[in-house]
């Protein structure tokens, strides 16, 4: 269960020294004070807000008459709130007799029983200053008498993001983190849509694990803008949620700011988000000027079958409202394995050592240890369609090619060009020719001009840094020969010869294409390859040749081979100083 689905108990208990005020005529205010819940989560902040309800009658509520009540925000920040019954005890018909039709200017119409646990009726949001107007009529016996008080309880203030984005999916563990620029740190979130993430301005949901279990029991219990100390991460993680695409006019649309699209400086993908229930299957391509065709990538299904849209539906397989993948690339150990940045990149390692390396060290009992992960999750090595989900979001008006700080040729992922692999490393703005010019991570535009976003809250290390080997595999081989593989038992490529290593995975756990050469007739759609059109975007490095792994977002100019997060090779699995990998988390229902 994540911690969203917990339901909530945000009543603030409000202790007597808590003053009233009464202003006016029938208008109580009460004045908020700081209360945490059984899950640890602050509900308001101390003493700046202030909810009340105005009208007549507000604490004489009999069955038969209808009442108009406003009910008004006089405080200094925004808050949510609850409205609910309170049963006097002179009443002789009980309360889960009597049903409360109320409405509201910014509700439609509803129904509800008024219980003696002074269940809710309404609940809603106010901005400071801003007001709510319902009217609320009581049924019910016509014997007896019946007499209520309507109160206000108070809730975190939810500010909806208006892209439409599937709330990101904590995994218990897993603590929300924004970043304070004033002061150079993350803070503790709340899971507030807005607040938390804004995709319509590239602020995509960051979410971050504590090693240290002392400490991250702290963070926990922690309030809502807690500073996290980054020594004390083990791991960040962005939300990819769900999505359907569509490109159109051969290289997308172009963007305000943006070049004329063309292959070297490709336009946007057209994306909208969905919902898990929601499987578009067009073409993925359309011309003129409304967006069609729209394909739901195979990177938000989780099974066996997932990648072929003839077996996409089969009862085994799980459809996702989005992912989570690694910020940064593989740094720590394989048995300590970290996503932070200026961390030195983990390379040299067979493929399928960090595929179980991650798979045995982030989930069950180990990863509860390492990273306080619990619950119906999995930890695994990033797909090639997951590397595709994450440059698609990228190239849209959610990612870097719709932020408004960057224009023409800067539009493009700057390029990570350490040596050794630094991870969330930048070099700058493509003009720079100085390769030891290396930016940090959290520097405005030079630095975050490596994400994914254009600013820090994105993916970082997928243009340049060390090339990442991802779970994509040709036929099932296991390498080129007996001394290039990738340590997975499998037909070698060369002869045809067997090598004998441990078991390949589950399909679900890696994209398989049917032929050794990957091109745009058989790759699969959406993985940011070679059916949509996309390969040798930004001039990025593609290599159509027969070899059964793929690595993505690597190489320099220095070799010939320029790095992108379009750049392609194809790699035999075995272990290499300049490769390394990253992984992806999936919740699942």
């Amino acid at each position: 269960m994540t911690n969203q689905d917990k339901r909530v108990n945000l009543l603030i208990i409000v202790p007597l020294l808590v003053t009233v005020l009464v202003v006016g005529l029938g208008v109580t205010y009460a004045l908020f004070t700081k209360s945490v819940n059984s899950n640890k989560i602050i509900s308001v902040a101390s003493g700046t807000k202030y909810i009340g309800i105005y009208g007549e009658g507000k604490n004489n509520l009999q069955i038969g008459n209808t009442y108009t009540f406003t009910v008004e925000n006089r405080g200094v920040e925004d808050s949510g709130y609850e409205l609910y019954i309170e049963t006097d005890s002179s009443s002789t018909i009980a309360a889960s007799n009597v049903t409360c039709e109320i409405t509201s200017t910014s509700k439609t119409q509803s129904t509800a029983n008024v219980t003696a646990d002074n269940s809710i009726l309404i609940t809603g949001n106010l901005k400071a200053g801003e007001q709510d107007t319902i009217t609320i009529k009581l049924s019910g016996a016509t014997t007896g008498i019946y007499k209520g008080k309507l109160k206000v309880r108070y809730q975190e203030y939810v500010q909806k993001d208006a892209s439409g984005a599937n709330m990101p999916q904590l995994v218990n563990g897993m603590i929300p983190v924004v970043y304070d620029e004033s002061n150079s740190t993350w803070k503790k979130s709340s899971t507030s849509g807005g607040v938390w993430y804004d995709y319509n301005n590239q602020m995509w949901a960051n979410a971050v694990t504590i090693k240290d279990s002392t400490k991250r029991t702290i963070y926990q219990n922690a309030d809502i803008g807690t500073p996290i100390t980054i020594s004390d991460i083990n791991t960040f993680m962005v939300w990819i949620p769900r999505y359907s695409y569509t490109l159109g006019n051969t290289y997308g649309y172009q963007i305000e700011g943006a070049s004329t699209p063309s292959k070297q400086t490709p336009g946007a993908f057209d994306i909208k988000f969905v919902n898990k229930n929601t499987i578009d299957v067009g073409s993925g391509q359309y011309t003129g000027s409304t967006p069609e065709n729209y394909f739901t990538p195979s990177s938000f299904c989780w099974g066996d079958t997932c990648d072929d849209e003839a077996t996409r539906k089969d009862s085994g397989n799980i459809e996702l409202e989005g992912i989570w993948i690694a910020k940064f690339e593989m740094s720590g150990t394989l048995s300590n394995i970290a996503s932070v940045p200026n961390a030195t990149s983990i390379t040299n390692q067979k493929l399928s050592s960090y595929f179980t390396s991650i798979q045995n060290n982030m989930n069950g009992s180990l990863g509860n240890s390492n990273y306080g992960l619990e619950g119906n999750y999995d930890t695994h090595m990033i797909k090639n369609t997951e590397w595709g989900a994450m440059a698609y979001l990228s190239q849209s008006k959610y990612g870097k090619y719709g932020n408004p700080n960057y224009s023409g040729l800067n539009k493009e992922i700057y390029q990570n060009k350490s040596k050794p692999y630094s991870t969330g490393k930048s070099n700058g703005t493509p003009g720079q020719t100085n390769k030891n010019v290396q930016v940090a991570y959290n520097v405005s535009n030079t630095g975050t001009g490596a994400s994914t976003t254009g600013n820090i809250y994105g993916i970082y290390d997928t243009s340049g840094g060390a090339t990442e080997l991802v779970m994509g595999n040709k036929k099932n081989y296991s390498g080129i020969n007996s001394n290039y593989n990738s340590g997975f038992s499998g037909i070698l490529s060369d002869n045809g010869s067997s090598f004998s290593g441990i078991s390949f995975p589950s399909r679900k756990y890696y994209n398989l294409y049917s032929s050794d050469v990957l091109n745009e007739s058989n790759s699969i759609k959406g993985d940011a390859y070679g059916i949509d059109g996309t390969n040798g975007f930004y001039g990025d490095f593609y290599l159509q040749y027969a070899c059964p792994w793929i690595g993505r977002g690597g190489g320099t100019e220095s070799s010939g081979l320029y790095a992108g997060i379009f750049f392609f090779n194809c790699k035999n699995g075995a272990a290499y100083a300049q490769e390394s990998s990253r992984f992806s988390l999936v919740y699942i229902d």
